[in-house]
């Protein structure tokens, strides 16, 4: 397998919530967006991953961007849920995978930075709307509290529970399969050996 360098974008506030308020627009976000794309997309990697999208108006803006920009090379957008059906923003994650779905430097679409707990479910939606591989590299389960700007300890899963959901998520359509916050190198040494037996 040949290595690939993947260059990550992260949302424009705050990826926990997807609340910016009535001021933020489109137009803002593509701004906001428009030189870090260019960016990335000049940096050498392989691979844009648009992580952590917090709402349809962000991946709106990234699907704009990579068109507008004629970016050259492949993207993703993944987006985080917290309660399993809606991205943190309470839009819906179909509608949102939709937008991912529609544009064509969209490689793969995908759910990150989720509890393991959702990932099934939420593959089976997905596939509802997207034909494009899913990638997913769920959190540890903890939750973040962007109150306290910390990990909420002692909620999440272990390695050992983590990886005993990893061949589900393969059978239900994952076709790429990590980890996101609070997972470890463990997790993803565990992960590889579960999807190579």
């Amino acid at each position: 397998m040949d290595n690939v360098v993947t260059k990550c974008l992260f949302p424009f506030h705050d990826a926990h919530s997807g609340n910016y308020g009535d001021a933020m627009s489109l137009d803002l976000l593509k701004d906001f967006h428009r030189r870090r794309v260019k960016v990335l997309a000049e940096s050498g990697a392989d691979l844009i991953a648009f992580e952590t999208t917090p709402n349809k108006v962000e991946a709106q803006a990234y699907t704009e961007l990579l068109d507008e920009e004629d970016i050259k090379i492949p993207a993703w957008i993944s987006f985080n849920s917290k309660d399993g059906v809606n991205v943190v923003s309470g839009d819906s994650l179909l509608e949102c995978a939709s937008i991912a779905e529609t544009c064509k430097k969209v490689t793969a679409v995908g759910i990150n930075c989720t509890p393991p707990r959702f990932i099934h479910d939420l593959i089976l939606s997905v596939k509802k709307v997207v034909t494009k591989p899913i990638v997913i590299y769920p959190n540890s389960g903890e939750r973040y509290d962007p109150d306290l700007k910390d990990w909420v300890e002692n909620i999440g899963v272990s390695d050992q529970d983590f990886v005993s959901y990893v061949n589900n998520w393969h059978e239900a359509g994952a076709a790429l399969i990590g980890g996101c916050c609070r997972t470890t190198p463990n997790t993803i040494r565990a992960i590889y050996k579960a999807l190579r037996s």
